[in-house]
C-alpha cells in the first residue's frame, strides 16, 4: 500500500513539475536558482557536477527553516542522522551505512567544515551558523576529499569576509518549551585588500520530557561564534583565516521509552512488579512524559576550531591551495540513571577528547590546460592526526545490591555493598590515529560534449591504542570485566574512480560513474563483559559503487529534474551489536545498497515553487554469518542461537523510502511592497530495522511528519518575520529501538522466542514559534 501511494504520489509530483510554466535564478521568482558547488575542488554550478550530489544554499535553508544537520534531513532523501542517550554519540548515515561518532571509529559519511576534514561528527553539528551552503555527496569519496570515505561527505561552506560593502544582521526566535535564540553577523571591509566577519549565536531550551517528579528535562544551552578574516594582498594571493568556538551545556536528557508493543502482558507484568508497581511509563503509542529517575545530570561540550585556507595562482591560471586545520572537542556527560527506570541502580560519567590536525595541499589546473584543451587535472597530498580519548565511568545506585544483585547473585549481596560504588567500573580508551594520502583525477574531453574522469588515490593509516578497565566493586562484572590491552593498526589502500559523461544538450547531462572507498580499520574501545583482547581490533572497510544519473534543467529554467540508479557494496562492513549491556564494533560481513534517487524542484509561475525528493532503497547483507542472536537466546537446546546467520536479510537502518515534497506560494506585492509566503513540507520514511540482531521488536514503523511555515518580508526584502510549526500533526514515534538495560534482571527476557522488552529514543513533539531577522 505504502509503495503504491509513494509511486503515485512521486509520479504526480513530476506531473505537476511537467506542466509547470515557471522558475529561480538569482532573485528571478521564475526560474531556478543556480548553486555553486565545489564538489570538484572547483566551483561549478552543481548541475555540471556529474555525482549524487545535493547541494542546499544558504537561501534554501532559510526558506525551509534548516537550522541545524538533523533539519538536513528536510531536503536529502537518502541522508539520516540519529542520536543516543549521549549527545556525542550522533550517527550520520547515507544510504543506510553509517557510524557512531562517540566510538573510535571513522566515519563511513565525512564531514567537512570549509574543506577541513572533522574526525568526530558530534563535535559539528549544533548549528549552521552564517552557512552559504550545504553539499551532500552520496558514494564513495576518495580522489577528491582529504580524508576516505566509504559511503558518502557532507560539506558545509561558511561565508567568507568581503570587501565588497558593510553589511550586518540580527535575528531573534522564540519558541515552544521555553526556546529562545539570538543571532548576529557583522561583516567589515578594512579596506580594499582586508575585510573582517563575525557571527554569533546563542540560544536556550527549557526541553519537553515532563517527568512525575514534576520537573522538565532536556534543557539546553548553546554559545557559538566564528571569526573569519579574508587578506587579498595581491590578485594572485589570498588567505582566509577562520577561528570558531562553541560551548553546550545542559542535562543531556534525550527522551526514550519502553515500547509496550514488544511486550506480552506477562513480561510487563513482571516488569510492573520488579520496580514495586512504579514502573517507568508505560503507553501506547510513547508518551513525552515520563517517569524515570532523573539524578546527576550534566552536560558539558566545548569545540574550538582553527582554520587557514590560503590559495595562490602561480600564473596560467594555475591553482595552489594549502587548508591547515586545528580542532579540539572536548565533551563531559553525566547522565542520570542509564536503566532508565524509578530505581536507583546506575549512573554514568562519559568523557571524550579528540585533538585533530590536518593538512592538505592541493594543486588544481585550469579547465582544459593541457593536451589542446582536452585535459585538466587536480592533485593532492594529504595528512591527517588526532588524539583521541574516551573514559567512561559507572557508580552504583543505592538499590543496585538490593534490586540487581539479589536478583543475578544474592551470594554477592554482602560484598556489593562493602565494596565501593562510586566509579565502580573505571574504562579509559586511547588512541593515536595518523594518516597519509596522495591524490589526482583528471578529465579528459573526448569530444566536446564527451569527458572522461580518471581518479585514483593511495592512503596510509597507522593507530595505536590503549584500553584499561578496572572494577572496583565485585558485582560490577556484571557490566565489564577487568582488562588492559595494547593495539596497533596499520593498512594501506588504493581508491579508484572512473566516469564518463556525456551533455546531451547544454541543459541536459548523463552520467556513469564507477568508484571506491576506503575507512580505515581500527579498535573496539568499549567495555565488555569478557576479556577481547585482540578481539578488539577491526578491519577496514571498503566500497565499491556504481551510479548512472541524468541532470537536466528543463522549461528555460523552471523545472529542474535529476535522477541517479546506485548500487554499492561495503565489504567487512563495521557495525555495532548490543550485548545487553553495551554496543560493540565489529566486521559484519558485507552488505549490499541498491536503489534510486530522484529530485527535483519546479517554479510553475513566478508565485509558486515545488520541491521535491524521493529515495528508494533496497540493502541486504550478502554475507553476515555471524550476528548476534536475539537478545533473549541463551543457546540451550530449548533456545535460539546466541548466533544467527543474517545473510540476505536486510540492513538495519535502512528505510525502503525516503519522500521530502515541499510546496511554496509567495504573494504578490501588498502595503507598499511586502510580501507573504506561506510553505510546507513534507518527509516520509518508511520503516526499518534498527538493531544489528534485526529482532523483528527493533522494527520502528513508517513515520510522516509536517512542517509548515508563513512568512512576511518588506518591500526590500531586509527585514523578516516567520511563523513556523514543526510536527505539525504532534507525531509520537520511536527513531531507534533498543533492549531494556539489565532485561535479564527485570525477567523479561523470553529464551524460547529470543523477545525481550524494548525501549526506544523517540522523535521531537510539535513545535511551534516565531523568528524575525533584519539585514543592514
Amino acid at each position: 500500500m505504502h509503495y503504491r501511494k509513494l509511486c503515485l504520489l512521486g509520479a504526480s509530483a513530476f506531473v505537476l513539475a511537467a506542466a509547470a510554466t515557471p522558475a529561480l535564478a538569482g532573485d528571478d521568482p521564475a526560474v531556478i536558482e543556480e548553486v555553486v558547488v565545489t564538489a570538484q575542488k572547483r566551483a561549478e554550478n552543481v548541475q555540471d557536477v556529474p555525482l549524487s550530489i545535493i547541494a542546499v544554499s544558504e537561501k534554501a535553508m532559510a526558506a525551509k527553516g534548516i537550522d541545524d544537520a538533523v533539519d538536513l534531513t528536510r531536503a536529502v532523501p537518502n541522508l539520516r542522522l540519529d542520536a543516543t542517550a549521549q549527545q556525542a554519540g550522533i550517527s550520520l548515515r547515507i544510504r543506510g551505512f553509517g557510524a557512531a561518532s562517540n566510538f573510535a571509529i571513522d566515519p563511513s559519511v565525512a564531514p567537512y567544515i570549509d574543506g577541513a576534514f572533522i574526525p568526530r561528527p558530534g563535535a559539528i553539528l549544533k548549528t549552521f551558523l552564517d552557512v552559504e551552503s550545504v553539499e551532500v555527496l552520496r558514494g564513495p569519496q576518495g580522489t577528491l576529499f582529504g580524508r576516505n570515505a566509504t559511503v558518502g561527505a557532507i560539506s558545509v561552506r561558511t561565508n567568507a569576509p568581503s570587501t565588497a560593502g558593510f553589511a550586518a544582521k540580527v535575528g531573534g526566535q522564540v519558541a515552544k518549551y521555553g526556546a529562545y535564540q539570538g543571532e548576529a553577523m557583522i561583516n567589515v571591509p578594512v579596506n580594499d585588500q582586508l575585510a573582517i566577519r563575525f557571527a554569533g549565536l546563542a540560544n536556550t531550551t527549557d526541553g519537553f520530557v515532563k517527568n512525575s517528579d514534576g520537573q522538565t528535562y532536556g534543557q539546553n544551552s548553546l554559545a557559538e561564534g566564528r571569526l573569519s578574516a579574508k587578506w587579498a594582498p595581491t590578485d594572485d594571493l589570498t588567505w582566509i583565516g577562520r577561528l570558531d568556538y562553541a560551548r553546550t551545556s545542559g542535562d543531556g536528557v534525550a527522551i526514550n521509552q519502553v515500547d509496550v508493543a514488544t511486550a506480552s502482558p506477562t513480561q510487563l507484568a513482571r516488569y510492573t512488579a520488579r520496580l514495586g508497581g512504579n514502573p517507568t511509563t508505560l503507553s501506547d503509542p510513547p508518551s513525552f512524559k515520563t517517569n524515570q529517575r532523573f539524578t546527576n545530570l550534566n552536560l558539558s561540550d566545548t569545540q574550538t576550531g582553527i582554520t587557514s585556507d590560503l590559495t595562490w595562482n602561480p600564473g596560467g591560471d594555475y591553482t595552489v591551495r594549502l587548508i591547515n586545520a586545528y580542532r579540539d572537542w572536548k565533551n563531559r556527560q553525566s547522565d542520570g540513571d542509564v536503566v532508565f527506570t524509578t530505581a536507583d541502580l546506575l549512573t554514568r560519567d562519559g568523557s571524550f577528547s579528540s585533538q585533530s590536525q590536518s593538512h592538505e595541499l592541493q594543486f588544481i589546473s585550469p579547465k582544459g590546460a593541457l593536451l589542446n584543451g582536452k585535459l585538466d587535472f587536480v592533485a593532492g597530498l594529504y595528512y591527517f592526526d588526532e588524539d583521541y580519548r574516551t573514559g567512561e565511568f559507572f557508580n552504583l545506585g543505592g538499590q543496585w545490591c538490593s534490586f540487581v544483585i539479589a536478583a543475578a547473585a544474592p551470594g554477592l549481596v554482602g560484598p556489593c555493598n562493602a565494596a565501593p560504588k562510586f566509579h565502580a567500573t573505571q574504562g579509559q580508551f586511547s588512541q593515536g590515529a595518523s594518516s597519509l594520502a596522495a591524490y589526482v583525477q583528471t578529465t579528459y574531453a573526448i569530444t566536446p560534449d564527451l569527458d572522461l574522469i580518471l581518479g585514483a588515490r593511495e592512503t596510509q593509516d597507522r593507530k595505536s591504542g590503549f584500553f584499561q578497565q578496572a572494577i572496583t566493586n565485585p558485582t560490577a562484572a556484571l557490566l565489564a570485566v577487568p582488562e588492559t590491552t595494547r593495539m596497533t593498526f596499520k593498512d594501506t589502500r588504493p581508491s579508484w574512480r572512473a566516469n564518463l559523461t556525456w551533455r546531451v544538450r547544454p541543459d541536459i547531462m548523463g552520467f556513469v560513474n564507477y568508484s571506491t572507498g576506503y575507512k580505515s580499520g581500527g579498535f573496539n574501545s568499549a567495555r565488555s563483559t569478557v576479556v577481547l583482547g585482540q578481539k578488539r581490533v577491526f578491519n577496514s572497510e571498503t566500497s565499491k559503487d556504481w551510479e548512472v544519473g541524468v541532470k537536466s534543467m528543463l522549461l528555460d529554467r523552471r523545472m529542474q529534474l535529476n535522477f541517479t540508479l546506485y548500487r554499492t557494496d561495503l565489504d567487512n562492513f563495521q557495525d555495532r551489536s548490543f550485548d545487553g549491556s553495551t554496543f560493540t564494533v565489529r566486521n559484519a560481513g558485507s552488505v549490499r545498497a541498491q536503489g534510486f534517487e530522484l529530485e527535483g524542484q519546479a517554479r510553475p509561475d513566478e508565485h509558486f515553487a515545488l520541491d521535491w525528493g524521493v529515495a528508494y532503497l533496497d540493502s541486504k547483507f550478502t554475507d553476515n554469518q555471524n550476528a548476534p542472536g536475539l537478545p533473549g537466546c541463551t543457546g540451550a537446546a530449548t533456545s535460539c542461537p546466541t548466533v544467527q546467520d543474517l545473510t540476505d536479510r536486510p540492513n538495519t537502518f535502512a528505510p525502503k523510502w525516503q519522500v521530502n515534497l515541499g510546496g511554496q506560494y509567495r504573494t504578490s506585492p501588498f502595503l507598499g511592497g511586502y510580501t507573504a509566503t506561506l510553505r510546507g513540507d513534507m518527509n516520509y520514511t518508511s520503516g526499518m530495522y534498527t538493531s544489528n540482531d534485526l529482532n523483528p521488536q527493533s522494527w520502528v514503523k513508517g513515520v510522516t511528519l509536517w512542517n509548515a511555515r508563513l512568512g512576511v518580508a518588506s518591500p526590500d526584502q531586509s527585514l523578516n518575520v516567520d511563523l513556523f510549526v514543526d510536527n505539525l500533526t504532534d507525531e509520537h514515534v520511536f527513531t531507534t529501538k533498543f533492549p531494556q538495560i539489565l532485561d535479564a534482571v527485570f525477567g523479561v527476557r523470553d529464551p524460547t522466542t529470543g523477545s525481550t522488552l524494548m525501549r526506544g529514543f523517540m522523535n521531537t513533539p510539535r513545535t511551534f514559534g516565531v523568528r524575525a531577522s533584519k539585514t543592514f
